[in-house]
């Protein structure tokens, strides 16, 4: 073994290491999900999401018109 390709390895390694680690440290781990973008590293200055209340059935007219078929099974 040459004493230059010796030491050239471990270099690169700590190269490489150093490259990963400050990627990893200098951007934000953002992540999209469910339309909100949660977390980033600014997260305490985002504006808050309101999301208005929906209708407690996610189908009130197949609500409405299974109740109406329950109802006449009934009588």
């Amino acid at each position: 073994m040459s004493g230059k390709s010796y030491f050239k390895r471990p270099l690169l390694m700590a190269l490489a290491t150093t490259v990963v680690v400050t990627s990893f440290l200098s951007t934000g781990c953002a992540v999209y999900t469910s339309g909100m973008t949660l977390p980033n590293p600014y997260y305490l200055k985002n504006r808050v999401q309101f999301f208005p209340a929906g209708p407690e059935a996610p189908f009130p007219k197949e609500v409405s018109q299974m109740q109406d078929m329950q109802a006449d099974t009934l009588n």
